[in-house]
Protein backbone atom coordinates (compact mmCIF):
# COMPACT_ATOMS: atom_id res chain seq x y z
CA UNK A 1 0.00 0.00 0.00
CA UNK A 2 1.38 3.85 -0.93
CA UNK A 3 -0.45 6.23 1.16
CA UNK A 4 -0.62 9.73 0.08
CA UNK A 5 -2.62 11.46 2.13
CA UNK A 6 -4.17 10.88 5.42
CA UNK A 7 -6.24 13.16 8.13
CA UNK A 8 -6.12 12.47 11.61
CA UNK A 9 -8.95 12.67 14.27
CA UNK A 10 -7.15 13.77 17.43
CA UNK A 11 -8.51 13.03 21.19
CA UNK A 12 -8.48 15.28 23.79
CA UNK A 13 -5.69 14.56 26.60
CA UNK A 14 -7.34 12.86 30.04
CA UNK A 15 -5.94 15.49 32.70
CA UNK A 16 -6.71 12.70 36.04
CA UNK A 17 -6.09 9.06 36.07
CA UNK A 18 -5.98 6.52 38.54
CA UNK A 19 -4.77 2.75 38.25
CA UNK A 20 -6.39 -0.42 39.76
CA UNK A 21 -3.97 -3.37 39.94
CA UNK A 22 -5.59 -6.85 40.36
CA UNK A 23 -3.77 -9.75 40.90
CA UNK A 24 -4.46 -13.20 39.98
CA UNK A 25 -3.05 -16.70 40.63
CA UNK A 26 -1.90 -16.99 36.56
CA UNK A 27 -2.67 -15.34 33.69
CA UNK A 28 -5.51 -17.68 32.39
CA UNK A 29 -7.31 -16.41 35.10
CA UNK A 30 -6.47 -12.48 34.34
CA UNK A 31 -7.78 -12.89 30.74
CA UNK A 32 -11.10 -14.16 32.29
CA UNK A 33 -11.90 -11.41 33.55
CA UNK A 34 -10.99 -9.21 30.86
CA UNK A 35 -14.30 -8.63 29.63
CA UNK A 36 -16.52 -7.90 32.71
CA UNK A 37 -13.45 -5.59 33.35
CA UNK A 38 -14.48 -3.57 29.70
CA UNK A 39 -17.58 -3.05 30.79
CA UNK A 40 -16.36 -0.36 32.94
CA UNK A 41 -15.73 1.69 30.30
CA UNK A 42 -11.54 1.67 31.67
CA UNK A 43 -9.12 4.42 29.24
CA UNK A 44 -6.56 1.57 29.50
CA UNK A 45 -6.64 -2.22 30.32
CA UNK A 46 -2.66 -3.97 30.32
CA UNK A 47 -1.81 -7.62 31.47
CA UNK A 48 1.25 -9.25 32.77
CA UNK A 49 2.42 -12.14 34.52
CA UNK A 50 5.00 -12.92 37.38
CA UNK A 51 8.08 -13.74 35.00
CA UNK A 52 7.69 -10.27 34.13
CA UNK A 53 8.21 -9.10 37.42
CA UNK A 54 10.79 -11.58 38.70
CA UNK A 55 13.23 -10.82 35.48
CA UNK A 56 12.55 -6.72 36.43
CA UNK A 57 14.28 -8.24 40.25
CA UNK A 58 17.03 -10.38 38.60
CA UNK A 59 17.82 -6.74 36.69
CA UNK A 60 17.49 -4.70 39.59
CA UNK A 61 14.75 -2.95 37.90
CA UNK A 62 11.82 -1.16 39.26
CA UNK A 63 12.37 -2.64 42.62
CA UNK A 64 10.11 -0.01 44.77
CA UNK A 65 7.39 -0.73 42.49
CA UNK A 66 7.88 -4.38 42.63
CA UNK A 67 7.73 -3.99 46.80
CA UNK A 68 3.93 -2.09 46.22
CA UNK A 69 2.46 -5.25 44.70
CA UNK A 70 0.91 -7.86 47.01
CA UNK A 71 1.88 -10.99 47.79
CA UNK A 72 0.49 -13.97 46.13
CA UNK A 73 -0.21 -12.92 42.73
CA UNK A 74 1.08 -14.95 40.18
CA UNK A 75 -0.03 -12.26 36.88
CA UNK A 76 -2.12 -8.99 36.85
CA UNK A 77 -4.71 -6.55 35.01
CA UNK A 78 -3.55 -2.49 35.28
CA UNK A 79 -6.46 -1.19 34.78
CA UNK A 80 -6.44 3.12 34.16
CA UNK A 81 -9.90 5.09 34.30
CA UNK A 82 -9.41 9.26 33.47
CA UNK A 83 -11.68 11.85 34.08
CA UNK A 84 -11.23 15.85 34.29
CA UNK A 85 -10.23 16.20 37.59
CA UNK A 86 -8.02 13.99 40.20
CA UNK A 87 -10.68 13.25 42.66
CA UNK A 88 -13.15 12.21 39.93
CA UNK A 89 -10.67 10.19 38.36
CA UNK A 90 -9.92 8.52 42.18
CA UNK A 91 -13.85 7.73 42.53
CA UNK A 92 -13.68 5.84 39.12
CA UNK A 93 -10.97 3.71 40.28
CA UNK A 94 -12.70 3.62 43.80
CA UNK A 95 -15.99 2.27 42.68
CA UNK A 96 -14.31 -0.08 40.16
CA UNK A 97 -12.29 -1.36 42.62
CA UNK A 98 -15.38 -2.00 45.05
CA UNK A 99 -17.23 -3.88 42.09
CA UNK A 100 -14.07 -6.15 41.34
CA UNK A 101 -13.54 -7.56 44.75
CA UNK A 102 -16.87 -9.24 43.65
CA UNK A 103 -15.50 -10.90 40.05
CA UNK A 104 -15.59 -14.19 39.53
CA UNK A 105 -12.05 -14.91 39.96
CA UNK A 106 -11.67 -12.88 43.70
CA UNK A 107 -8.74 -10.92 42.46
CA UNK A 108 -6.26 -8.92 44.80
CA UNK A 109 -7.39 -5.33 44.53
CA UNK A 110 -4.64 -2.24 45.00
CA UNK A 111 -5.66 1.18 43.93
CA UNK A 112 -3.07 3.89 42.90
CA UNK A 113 -4.30 7.19 42.81
CA UNK A 114 -1.16 9.27 43.51
CA UNK A 115 0.53 10.49 40.60
CA UNK A 116 3.68 9.04 41.29
CA UNK A 117 2.24 5.44 42.54
CA UNK A 118 0.92 5.31 39.16
CA UNK A 119 4.13 6.11 37.12
CA UNK A 120 5.85 2.95 39.53
CA UNK A 121 3.17 0.88 38.01
CA UNK A 122 3.26 1.89 33.93
CA UNK A 123 6.58 1.83 34.97
CA UNK A 124 6.53 -2.48 35.55
CA UNK A 125 4.25 -2.69 32.31
CA UNK A 126 6.59 -0.94 30.31
CA UNK A 127 9.84 -2.58 31.55
CA UNK A 128 8.33 -5.65 30.23
CA UNK A 129 10.11 -5.98 26.91
CA UNK A 130 14.07 -4.72 27.83
CA UNK A 131 13.49 -6.70 31.60
CA UNK A 132 12.43 -9.84 29.29
CA UNK A 133 14.62 -10.39 26.56
CA UNK A 134 17.78 -11.17 28.02
CA UNK A 135 17.72 -12.34 31.59
CA UNK A 136 21.02 -13.18 33.52
CA UNK A 137 21.51 -16.85 33.71
CA UNK A 138 18.47 -17.67 31.47
CA UNK A 139 19.25 -18.43 27.43
CA UNK A 140 18.60 -15.09 25.13
CA UNK A 141 15.03 -14.86 24.50
CA UNK A 142 13.38 -13.64 21.17
CA UNK A 143 10.50 -12.21 20.12
CA UNK A 144 9.48 -15.04 17.48
CA UNK A 145 5.38 -15.63 18.55
CA UNK A 146 5.66 -11.70 19.70
CA UNK A 147 1.83 -9.94 19.03
CA UNK A 148 -0.94 -12.47 18.66
CA UNK A 149 -4.38 -11.20 19.03
CA UNK A 150 -7.60 -12.65 19.93
CA UNK A 151 -11.16 -11.04 20.95
CA UNK A 152 -10.84 -10.09 24.29
CA UNK A 153 -13.49 -12.08 25.87
CA UNK A 154 -11.51 -15.22 24.27
CA UNK A 155 -8.29 -14.20 26.10
CA UNK A 156 -8.28 -16.29 29.09
CA UNK A 157 -8.69 -19.75 27.20
CA UNK A 158 -5.88 -18.83 24.69
CA UNK A 159 -3.59 -17.33 28.02
CA UNK A 160 -3.87 -20.83 28.82
CA UNK A 161 -3.49 -22.69 25.82
CA UNK A 162 -0.13 -20.89 24.91
CA UNK A 163 1.19 -21.74 28.18
CA UNK A 164 0.70 -25.29 27.89
CA UNK A 165 2.22 -24.76 24.17
CA UNK A 166 5.30 -23.49 26.19
CA UNK A 167 5.32 -26.16 28.11
CA UNK A 168 5.26 -28.86 25.80
CA UNK A 169 8.23 -27.18 24.00
CA UNK A 170 10.25 -26.93 27.40
CA UNK A 171 9.93 -22.63 27.37
CA UNK A 172 8.74 -22.33 30.36
CA UNK A 173 10.71 -19.11 30.83
CA UNK A 174 8.64 -17.19 28.22
CA UNK A 175 7.02 -14.30 29.63
CA UNK A 176 3.31 -13.39 29.13
CA UNK A 177 2.03 -9.28 28.64
CA UNK A 178 0.37 -7.01 26.72
CA UNK A 179 -2.74 -5.20 25.84
CA UNK A 180 -5.65 -7.16 27.04
CA UNK A 181 -8.45 -4.89 26.66
CA UNK A 182 -7.89 -5.51 23.15
CA UNK A 183 -6.54 -9.30 23.22
CA UNK A 184 -3.22 -7.93 22.04
CA UNK A 185 0.19 -10.72 23.44
CA UNK A 186 3.46 -9.66 24.01
CA UNK A 187 5.72 -12.42 24.73
CA UNK A 188 9.71 -13.14 24.42
CA UNK A 189 10.74 -17.14 24.25
CA UNK A 190 13.94 -18.84 24.70
CA UNK A 191 14.29 -20.14 21.12
CA UNK A 192 17.54 -21.57 20.15
CA UNK A 193 18.54 -19.56 16.46
CA UNK A 194 21.94 -20.47 16.35
CA UNK A 195 21.69 -24.54 15.51
CA UNK A 196 20.00 -26.34 12.94
CA UNK A 197 17.79 -28.27 15.95
CA UNK A 198 17.01 -25.11 17.69
CA UNK A 199 16.17 -23.98 14.58
CA UNK A 200 13.44 -26.54 13.28
CA UNK A 201 12.16 -26.44 16.81
CA UNK A 202 11.62 -22.81 16.07
CA UNK A 203 9.82 -23.36 12.88
CA UNK A 204 7.71 -26.45 14.63
CA UNK A 205 6.48 -24.07 17.66
CA UNK A 206 5.54 -21.56 15.51
CA UNK A 207 3.39 -23.27 13.13
CA UNK A 208 1.43 -24.84 16.11
CA UNK A 209 1.14 -21.33 17.89
CA UNK A 210 -0.07 -20.39 14.81
CA UNK A 211 -2.81 -23.32 14.46
CA UNK A 212 -3.60 -22.27 18.10
CA UNK A 213 -4.66 -19.04 17.68
CA UNK A 214 -6.38 -19.21 14.62
CA UNK A 215 -8.13 -21.92 16.88
CA UNK A 216 -9.73 -19.28 18.92
CA UNK A 217 -11.08 -16.76 15.98
CA UNK A 218 -7.71 -15.04 16.25
CA UNK A 219 -4.87 -13.39 14.87
CA UNK A 220 -1.06 -14.35 13.73
CA UNK A 221 -0.52 -10.27 14.62
CA UNK A 222 -2.57 -8.00 16.34
CA UNK A 223 -0.73 -4.58 16.40
CA UNK A 224 2.73 -4.32 14.21
CA UNK A 225 1.18 -6.35 11.59
CA UNK A 226 2.47 -9.39 9.35
CA UNK A 227 5.33 -8.11 8.31
CA UNK A 228 8.39 -10.61 6.89
CA UNK A 229 8.72 -13.02 10.43
CA UNK A 230 5.64 -14.64 9.87
CA UNK A 231 3.94 -14.66 6.25
CA UNK A 232 5.01 -17.69 5.93
CA UNK A 233 2.40 -18.89 8.30
CA UNK A 234 -0.67 -16.53 6.61
CA UNK A 235 -2.38 -19.48 4.90
CA UNK A 236 -3.29 -21.09 8.38
CA UNK A 237 -5.45 -18.15 9.22
CA UNK A 238 -6.56 -16.64 5.47
CA UNK A 239 -6.26 -20.21 3.41
CA UNK A 240 -4.82 -20.92 0.17
CA UNK A 241 -7.53 -19.23 -1.79
CA UNK A 242 -7.04 -15.65 0.02
CA UNK A 243 -3.58 -15.90 -0.32
CA UNK A 244 -3.79 -16.68 -4.13
CA UNK A 245 -6.14 -13.33 -4.57
CA UNK A 246 -3.98 -11.70 -2.67
CA UNK A 247 -1.04 -12.50 -5.11
CA UNK A 248 -3.56 -11.59 -8.22
CA UNK A 249 -4.43 -8.39 -6.71
CA UNK A 250 -1.01 -7.52 -6.03
CA UNK A 251 0.30 -8.14 -9.52
CA UNK A 252 -2.10 -6.41 -11.06
CA UNK A 253 -0.70 -2.54 -9.31
CA UNK A 254 2.75 -4.22 -9.16
CA UNK A 255 3.36 -6.62 -12.00
CA UNK A 256 7.31 -6.07 -11.33
CA UNK A 257 7.01 -7.27 -7.59
CA UNK A 258 8.63 -4.00 -6.52
CA UNK A 259 6.84 -3.25 -3.39
CA UNK A 260 7.93 -5.29 -0.23
CA UNK A 261 8.71 -8.51 -2.14
CA UNK A 262 9.09 -11.35 0.09
CA UNK A 263 5.75 -10.34 2.10
CA UNK A 264 2.17 -11.59 1.98
CA UNK A 265 1.85 -12.47 -1.70
CA UNK A 266 5.37 -14.64 -2.39
CA UNK A 267 6.98 -14.69 0.98
CA UNK A 268 10.09 -16.01 2.95
CA UNK A 269 10.53 -18.64 5.11
CA UNK A 270 10.18 -17.68 8.92
CA UNK A 271 13.48 -19.26 9.66
CA UNK A 272 15.20 -17.87 6.25
CA UNK A 273 16.82 -14.46 7.07
CA UNK A 274 17.30 -15.11 10.89
CA UNK A 275 19.05 -12.71 12.34
CA UNK A 276 21.42 -15.13 13.73
CA UNK A 277 20.98 -18.52 11.88
CA UNK A 278 23.66 -21.70 11.83
CA UNK A 279 26.20 -19.16 10.07
CA UNK A 280 25.92 -16.63 12.96
CA UNK A 281 29.44 -15.82 13.03
CA UNK A 282 29.81 -12.16 14.37
CA UNK A 283 33.22 -10.09 14.12
CA UNK A 284 34.90 -10.35 17.41
CA UNK A 285 35.93 -6.92 18.17
CA UNK A 286 38.67 -5.98 20.59
CA UNK A 287 36.81 -2.93 22.44
CA UNK A 288 38.37 -0.12 24.80
CA UNK A 289 35.71 -0.95 27.42
CA UNK A 290 35.24 -4.17 28.95
CA UNK A 291 31.43 -5.41 28.82
CA UNK A 292 31.31 -6.95 32.18
CA UNK A 293 27.62 -7.98 31.66
CA UNK A 294 28.10 -9.69 28.39
CA UNK A 295 31.15 -11.59 28.98
CA UNK A 296 33.35 -9.10 27.83
CA UNK A 297 31.71 -10.01 24.12
CA UNK A 298 30.68 -6.82 22.71
CA UNK A 299 28.31 -8.57 20.18
CA UNK A 300 26.39 -10.25 22.92
CA UNK A 301 26.07 -6.76 24.10
CA UNK A 302 24.48 -5.74 20.63
CA UNK A 303 22.26 -8.51 20.92
CA UNK A 304 20.71 -7.04 24.27
CA UNK A 305 19.69 -4.03 22.77
CA UNK A 306 15.31 -4.53 21.43
CA UNK A 307 14.98 -1.11 20.20
CA UNK A 308 13.02 0.10 23.09
CA UNK A 309 14.64 3.52 22.72
CA UNK A 310 15.38 4.83 26.25
CA UNK A 311 19.28 5.52 25.52
CA UNK A 312 17.53 8.41 23.42
CA UNK A 313 15.01 9.85 25.51
CA UNK A 314 14.46 13.48 26.31
CA UNK A 315 13.75 13.63 29.90
CA UNK A 316 14.09 12.05 32.78
CA UNK A 317 16.09 8.40 34.32
CA UNK A 318 19.83 8.87 33.93
CA UNK A 319 20.61 6.80 30.69
CA UNK A 320 22.68 9.08 28.15
CA UNK A 321 22.21 12.60 29.63
CA UNK A 322 24.76 13.55 26.80
CA UNK A 323 22.07 13.10 24.08
CA UNK A 324 19.40 14.95 26.55
CA UNK A 325 21.28 18.07 26.24
CA UNK A 326 22.62 17.59 22.91
CA UNK A 327 20.31 15.39 21.14
CA UNK A 328 23.18 14.17 18.91
CA UNK A 329 23.38 10.81 17.99
CA UNK A 330 27.36 10.74 18.56
CA UNK A 331 26.22 11.57 22.09
CA UNK A 332 23.77 8.87 22.71
CA UNK A 333 24.38 5.52 23.69
CA UNK A 334 25.27 3.75 20.38
CA UNK A 335 27.18 6.64 19.30
CA UNK A 336 29.56 6.23 22.30
CA UNK A 337 30.16 2.70 21.28
CA UNK A 338 34.04 2.92 20.66
CA UNK A 339 36.02 1.76 17.44
CA UNK A 340 37.71 -1.23 17.29
CA UNK A 341 41.41 -0.72 19.05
Amino acid sequence: MLVLRAQLRLMPVVPARAIVLLGYPDSGSSGDDVPVVLKSGPMALEGFDSLVISYQQAKGLNLEAIEQLPDGPQAWLLVQFGADTPDEAAEAARSFAQDAHGFPSQPTVTVFDGVAAQEQMWQLREAALGATAQVPGLPNMWSGWEDSAVAPEKIGDYLRGLRALYAEFGFEAASLYGHYGQGCIHTRIPFDLVTAAGIGTFRQFMERAARLVVSYGGSLSGEHGDGQSRAELLPIMYGPELIQAFAQFKAIFDPENRMNPGKMAAPYRIDENLRLGTDYEPLQLATHFAFPHDEGSFDKAVLRCVGVGKCRRHEGGVMCPSYMVTREEEDSTPGKIPPAV
